[in-house]
């Protein structure tokens, strides 16, 4: 079964752009509208990445991704903010976590590169591996 990634912003344009930019990755796209949704969508759903838009009505990105963080099984998921305006106060602060933020309009190779770069597995320490040490 593919890797999910969510898909949050309120302009319909936007979502249905992103979904063109990733159609040749091998994933299962979710789509929310607003914070609700997404958080709702988080809850129900685990997700390899998630590409979240900074301004969404009632509450913003930050205060979604925060939401999501606090959460055990989100803790860790890739998010990467999208905005259009670049509001330095309300940047995210470096996170222990993966998280970017790109600016509106996206470059697709970049956001097609970015979300590819999470749906890798984990590389195998060989020096560490079960394997190894039995030898």
């Amino acid at each position: 079964m593919s890797p999910k990634v969510l898909v949050v912003d309120d302009d319909r344009s936007a979502l249905y752009a992103l979904s063109e930019v990733l159609r040749e990755l091998p994933v299962r796209l979710v789509f929310a509208t607003s914070g609700e949704d997404a958080l709702r969508q988080v809850l129900k759903t685990e997700f390899a990445a998630i590409l979240l838009d900074v301004r969404l009505p009632n509450m913003d990105g930050f205060e979604v991704a925060a939401a999501i963080r606090s959460l055990e099984r989100t803790r860790r998921t890739p998010i990467i903010f999208m905005s259009a305006n670049e509001d330095r106060r309300k940047k995210p602060r470096p996170s222990a976590h993966e998280e970017r933020y790109f600016r509106k309009p996206l470059a697709p190779e970049l956001v097609r590169a970015t979300v590819a770069s999470y749906l890798r597995p984990p590389a195998v320490d060989v020096q560490h591996s079960e394997f190894h040490n039995r030898a």
